[in-house]
């Protein structure tokens, strides 16, 4: 099962605190500390190609997007995959939303004005913020973070990873928006039934903006610089987290160095999105698969330095992640040397 080079000398394993912004712990050990035979419980590694999945708002315009992890503290991941408008509005009074765009075209129309978003977009609409989505085309698929924390851009230093001036737009007023009749404005909060208000007029419409300022915003996964340290690689950057320092993202793409260290994060979830190759990221190969290797689960991890490329993020997280069970039935158990299906899986 192990996939250590057979010329290496001892396995070195990690255990930080904080990522690797913490305290921190190096040994060696005399096996591949990855390899397992056989797992049961909620907490172990698993992988899942997302395109497997229908998400509920497919076939049905009044469905919610379909719900595949969440936490005791909030944290939510979400999937849509929409062929028609929504024909209501959504306001998350809980929590600020990430909206990556796995494949299509969309058009949002937000409290704040509207944006279309592309492949590799990430949209983010902070709490209490109104809006409505619909694919431009046929199909569109998305994966949704929501964080009870706000999230903002925090990229190590003010220039050099992002261009914020260049890569990050910001919705803008579409003054063809008609004031409209009655709509339907969702709110959604921790209670397993929405609160649902009868508007008399689209609450969307908009006149003019009076301040510079603009909350809803997209940015593209491929203007996010990769961060490294030749000649080893060392842990990459965050570009976006949360206030709390709770919620951490990363552009995880084909970047130089040498493969990362086995590792036990001892404090964050470590959920990874394979957007598109050509090149493959270890054992994971289709486009939108996710992989979740939850916090103190020893991981080694494919190698990042591919040379013909291929564009990934990951999302760290404190909160502890659980599967829902309609995500649980298109995944499967996953080793953490290369992030392949477990050599127990199809037994």
């Amino acid at each position: 099962m192990s996939d250590k080079p057979q010329d290496a000398g001892p396995p070195v394993q990690l255990w930080t605190r904080d990522g690797f912004q913490g305290a921190l712990s190096v040994v060696t050990r005399p096996t591949y500390a990855p390899d397992y035979l056989s797992v049961q419980g909620p907490h172990a590694p698993r992988r899942a190609v997302l395109q497997r999945l229908t998400p509920d708002d497919q076939d049905d315009a009044e469905a919610l997007p379909t719900t595949v992890a969440t936490s005791r503290q909030g944290v939510k991941l979400h999937v849509s995959g929409r062929r028609k408008p929504m024909p209501y509005v959504v306001r998350n009074v809980e929590a600020d939303e990430i909206h990556f765009i796995q494949s299509g075209t969309v058009r949002f129309e937000t409290d704040v004005g509207c944006l279309t978003a592309g492949e590799g977009d990430f949209v983010c609409i902070p709490r209490a913020v109104a809006y409505r989505y619909a694919p431009i085309g046929d199909a569109m698929r998305s994966v949704i973070v929501e964080s009870p924390s706000a999230l903002k851009l925090s990229p190590p230093m003010p220039s050099g990873m992002l261009n914020v001036a260049r890569d990050v737009k910001y919705a803008e007023v579409d003054p063809g928006m008609a004031a409209g009749g009655p709509t339907k404005l969702v709110l959604k909060t921790f209670d397993a039934e929405n609160t649902v208000f009868t508007m008399p007029h689209d609450p969307l419409a908009l006149g003019m903006r009076l301040s510079e300022s603009v909350p809803v915003w997209k940015l593209n996964l491929a203007s996010i610089q990769v961060h490294a340290y030749l000649p080893e690689g060392g842990p990459p950057s965050s570009f976006l987290s949360s206030g709390t320092g709770d919620i951490l993202m990363f552009n995880l793409s084909a970047r130089p160095g040498g493969r990362p260290p086995v590792h036990i994060n001892a404090d964050f979830d470590e959920l990874i999105c394979y957007v598109r190759g050509p090149g493959v990221w270890g054992g994971v190969s289709e486009p939108g698969t996710l992989t979740c290797v939850p916090k103190g689960v020893i991981h080694h991890g494919p190698s990042e330095d591919v040379p013909e490329g291929y564009q990934a993020w990951l999302l760290e997280t404190r909160a502890t992640m659980r599967w829902t069970p309609k995500a649980l039935a298109v995944s499967e158990l996953m080793e953490t040397g290369q992030y392949g299906p477990h050599p127990s899986v199809g037994k």
